[in-house]
């Protein structure tokens, strides 16, 4: 007799062979039956031709679906997380199994942007960069940018007063030296600075290549293996080109730094601090790299924010002059005339405070938050949330919840105070910084942003009475990375005699 199973084992292991078959394809459509509902999908794209303006549309989602639905990209489950109690639940009590980023071939190992603490999914690198990123910028320490947040924004308002048609062009120039001041200790005086050019040539690649299915390797991995010179593999060629790009603009700046270490004629800025810190640590085996990501990700990971964020403030003062008037009535009251208001002042400007926090809520820059990557199953009101779906967070249904923000569509700082005029203690905004991210992945220097947005405003306001032409309509540009109002010709006059003289004594000491 021959070696080898015999005519019955072997049956029996086909049959059992296709029975686990039967149960792994049974046990997936189960799975899947069990997932949130969500809108249908084009078969195997899913949906990946996701609906442009994605506002509307995703406000539409929210209503008709649960508070998580489900969409589908290329067989990729994406969780969306409509209102903030779901929010709450799933991303922030949950914040251990919601806090993977999705991994992207074309992003990531190609363009070389996996070393990102903030999108990498070392957990090691992770925390060590937050603790890094909570030494020099906490509560406390961001007050020591305080001064050039306040100067910077006052010589804005000087600016615009004298040529109120390249508005953003002064307010662009502002955030773009706040942020190489604060990480690199380098003076932007113009914004065609080539540090600055380089650096938003980078944010353009960057949303590029972190969409989905805008490159063919991430639909079909294997073609990274390709040689370069493959007919089809150009995109290998433009990733190396891409990658050059990026680790220039991140090392170029924290080169200078060093140099200015080493000649003993440094500023006090993030990446001394950084380089300080790492000196004295006994735990770190990142090193130089982290800070170099962590000092570029201060202009690239909130400039374009706070730009739009402005954009959006002036667009309100213009459809809302009573808020103006009532914002201006409160600096008089509280600041005078005779200094600019400075971030010294900002616990006694509830009102402007308030401004503040309805520009973030009323025009969010983003319509979806940043994804996050499942790390294991989750189970939400009898829904799985299975490992690797990515998760998004749905902004802007969540600023248009009449549950917490009635009346979504008007611009009121009015919700966010007492009836005397005092900030309320309880808001949905202040629970979770819907704009800054949730759980393990909240920005790190998110109070920062919310500095520099307030130092821009009431400078603005202190200075300026802000108007446009009669019947002038602005219209809004919605982008998978940043929403802003499309620029308008701005008319800013100065709000009494003097204004500019106190703008120059004060730039001047």
């Amino acid at each position: 007799m021959a070696l080898g199973a015999s005519p019955s084992v072997s049956t029996a292991l086909q049959v059992g062979a296709v029975v686990l078959l039967l149960g792994i394809i049974i046990c997936s459509m189960i799975s899947r039956s069990r997932l949130p509902p969500g809108p249908n999908p084009i078969p195997i794209l899913g949906n990946l031709s996701l609906p442009v303006p994605f506002r509307p549309k995703f406000e539409k989602w929210a209503k008709e679906y649960p508070d998580v639905m489900t969409l589908r990209v290329l067989g990729i489950p994406i969780i969306v997380v409509n209102t903030r109690q779901s929010v709450l639940e799933v991303m922030e009590k949950r914040a251990a199994a919601t806090a993977g980023r999705p991994h992207q071939i074309m992003a990531d190992e190609l363009c070389g942007l996996a070393p990102d603490p903030f999108r990498s999914n070392d957990w090691d690198m992770h925390k060590q960069y937050r603790r890094l990123f909570n030494s020099v910028l906490g509560p406390r320490a961001i007050q020591a940018y305080w001064g050039t947040q306040t100067r910077q924004m006052h010589r804005a308002a000087l600016e615009i007063l004298g040529a109120p048609d390249r508005h953003m062009e002064f307010i662009r120039r502002a955030v773009a030296d706040i942020a190489f001041q604060i990480a690199y200790g380098i003076e932007i005086e113009s914004y065609d600075h080539p540090m600055v050019k380089r650096v938003n040539e980078g944010l353009r690649v960057v949303e590029r290549v972190v969409v989905p299915g805008n490159f063919i390797v991430d639909i079909i991995p294997f073609l990274r293996y390709l040689p370069t010179w493959f007919p089809g593999a150009g995109f290998k060629k433009q990733a190396a080109e891409w990658r050059a790009h990026f680790d220039a603009t991140r090392n170029m700046p924290y080169d200078a730094v060093k140099a200015d270490i080493a000649s003993g004629s440094s500023k006090s800025c993030l990446a001394v601090a950084m380089i300080e810190h790492d000196a004295e640590s006994k735990d770190d085996k990142y090193g130089e790299n982290m800070i170099r990501w962590a000092c570029a990700s201060v202009y690239g990971g909130g400039a374009d924010t706070s730009v739009a964020a402005l954009q959006s403030f002036l667009a309100a003062m213009v459809m809302y002059p009573e808020v103006q008037s009532k914002a201006q009535a409160e600096l008089d009251r509280v600041v005078g005339r005779d200094r600019p208001p400075t971030l010294e002042d900002c616990e006694l400007l509830p009102y402007c405070n308030a401004i503040v926090e309805e520009v973030l809520r009323w025009q969010p820059v983003t319509t979806v938050g940043l994804p996050h990557s499942m790390v294991n199953d989750e189970i939400y009101n009898g829904w799985l949330l299975p490992k690797g779906a990515n998760v998004l967070p749905n902004i802007w249904a969540m600023t248009r919840d009449e549950r917490d923000f009635p009346q979504g569509d008007k611009f009121m700082p009015e919700r966010y105070l007492t009836p005397e005029g005092k900030t309320k203690e309880e808001l949905p905004g202040r629970q979770i910084p819907l704009l800054f991210g949730f759980g393990r992945r909240i920005c790190p220097g998110w109070q920062l942003a919310v500095a520099n947005l307030f130092a821009g405003i009431v400078a603005l306001l202190w200075s300026s009475t802000m108007s446009a032409e009669p019947g002038t309509d602005i219209k809004w540009i919605e982008h998978i990375a940043i929403n802003h109002a499309l620029d308008f010709p701005l008319q800013a006059k100065p709000r009494f005699p003097g204004v500019e003289d106190v703008l120059r004594s004060t730039l001047a000491e």
